[in-house]
């Protein structure tokens, strides 16, 4: 069976890109945007996100960039969906 992670954009990419260790605001705020050009063309950054969303809620930790979103946005978009959408090219 297909899963909606076969399609991902990311698959087979080094994950530091996903999950950036903390250098400094500045440096993750580039890696953050290295990630985000990659999650803006992939086909199933809906599935990424309700599915990451779902653990978060079990698990109540956040991190890396799923979905397209950053930890804080992800805590943002679980407040009130409809003030994130994720800018396609």
């Amino acid at each position: 069976m297909k899963h909606w992670q076969d399609d991902a954009h990311c698959k087979g990419l080094d994950t530091n890109i996903f999950f950036p260790e903390v250098f400094g605001d500045q440096q993750n705020g580039m890696i953050w945007e290295q990630a985000k050009r990659i999650c803006r063309a992939c086909p199933v950054t809906d599935e990424c996100l309700k599915s990451e969303l779902a653990f978060e809620q079990v698990s109540g930790r956040r991190n890396g960039m799923w979905g397209g979103l950053t930890p804080k946005e992800r805590e943002q978009y679980a407040r009130n969906p409809m003030n994130i959408r994720m800018k396609k090219p």
